[in-house]
């Protein structure tokens, strides 16, 4: 007898955005396919070049995907939460991975294999335009990322704060109050860069009368800088 999917893990599947559309049966035969994985902080999931035979969600704790400069610098190209999808493009493409992917807190993982999901494609094919929507958002998300390497370290910071700004910025009277969602040192790796030559960035900011640091925030004071800089035009 087959036992029941856990709970935690059929409603990460529901949530996962690859199939909004689905239907609560078909998520639940993907929650019955799914091989549920608990991993400790820093665990390792695929290596950059592995073959990618199948896919992610995570149920919960967070997963980071990276790529590993020559010089030793980690770029950080996806953070991923409950919910969110590990490893996809790869895996249905049937190509290999093209970054490392490792568990940044504690985190359980609910694998598929790629013809689980087609299989589900098959019997409810509405599922795929749900699907390849979020394929094209993560092809622009990718192009932002290219963009921002382009840019300095105060450029990229910058256009990390003015993003987050727009997403999660909260008006007070001493100005926008921005939460960074990430410690320092993910930050650093997220922009390419190390955690000193962040905080010589912010630093810059500050003097500047840009932002001031608050702990696991900053305060916005100039919004148009940090469009201008994230942009890399200047006047």
């Amino acid at each position: 007898m087959t036992p029941e999917p856990r709970t935690d893990v059929t409603a990460a599947l529901r949530a996962c955005r690859l199939w909004r559309t689905a239907s609560d049966e078909a998520v639940a035969r993907l929650a019955e396919s799914a091989t549920v994985q608990s991993v400790g902080r820093g665990a390792a999931l695929a290596a950059e070049g592995d073959p990618a035979g199948r896919f992610g969600v995570v149920v919960t704790g967070r997963v980071r995907t990276f790529h590993l400069a020559p010089d030793g610098r980690t770029l950080v190209l996806e953070v991923m939460g409950c919910g969110e999808p590990v490893g996809a493009v790869a895996s249905l493409a049937g190509a290999r991975h093209p970054a490392h992917i490792e568990a940044t807190t504690p985190a359980v993982i609910a694998w598929l294999t790629r013809d689980a999901v087609f299989d589900a494609l098959t019997a409810e094919p509405a599922i795929a335009r749900a699907l390849v929507a979020d394929l094209a958002e993560r092809v622009v998300g990718l192009t932002g990322v290219v963009q921002s390497l382009a840019l300095d370290v105060p450029g990229r910071l910058a256009r990390y704060l003015f993003q987050r700004a727009l997403a999660a910025g909260q008006p007070t009277p001493d100005g926008l109050r921005v939460p960074l969602d990430m410690t320092k040192t993910e930050l650093a790796a997220s922009l390419g860069t190390v955690p000193e030559t962040l905080s010589r960035a912010l630093g810059r900011l500050r003097d500047d009368g840009v932002l001031e640091v608050r702990g696991s925030e900053v305060v916005v004071f100039d919004v148009g800088a940090l469009a201008r800089l994230g942009s890399g035009y200047t006047e």
